[in-house]
């Protein structure tokens, strides 16, 4: 069994990769671990007289690699994705053969009041079921 989840660094993230480990650990199921770069960005830090280059994709696998380390005992794959995180959870969710795909209930404004905007493309494209976690 295949499960997959986004994590973007924000606590309602955070809450559905633990829910998504939690369930993974029940049904020794793999977790699939991924975060969504809609844009690939390097910023150059100096300081004390040295200067280093930090790419975006450098801080999203070290936001994989930090937030694997909080999930306890499951299989993790981690794997940074580019695109629209709701079209590449489904495109990932279909080459992966995922078996779930976990997402939090985060809330916003507007029509997309219930779930967040993420959730509610992943419902609707979804290739396989869809666990829709209390994150709030």
């Amino acid at each position: 069994m295949k499960i997959i989840v986004g994590v973007d660094g924000s606590d309602t993230a955070a809450a559905a990769a633990r829910h998504a480990a939690e369930l993974a650990a029940r049904l020794d199921a793999e977790l699939h671990l991924v975060t969504v770069l809609k844009k690939s960005t390097t910023t150059v830090v100096r300081g004390g007289g040295e200067s280093w280059q930090v790419s975006s994709l450098d801080r999203a696998e070290s936001l994989l690699a930090s937030t694997k380390g909080t999930l306890g005992d499951c299989r993790v794959v981690a794997n940074v994705l580019d695109g629209d995180p709701a079209k590449a959870l489904v495109a990932e969710a279909e080459r992966i053969e995922a078996d779930m795909i976990v997402v939090g209930n985060k809330r916003t404004q507007g029509a997309k009041r219930v779930l967040g905007a993420v959730a509610i493309d992943v419902v609707h494209h979804a290739p396989c079921g869809v666990l829709i976690c209390k994150t709030t």
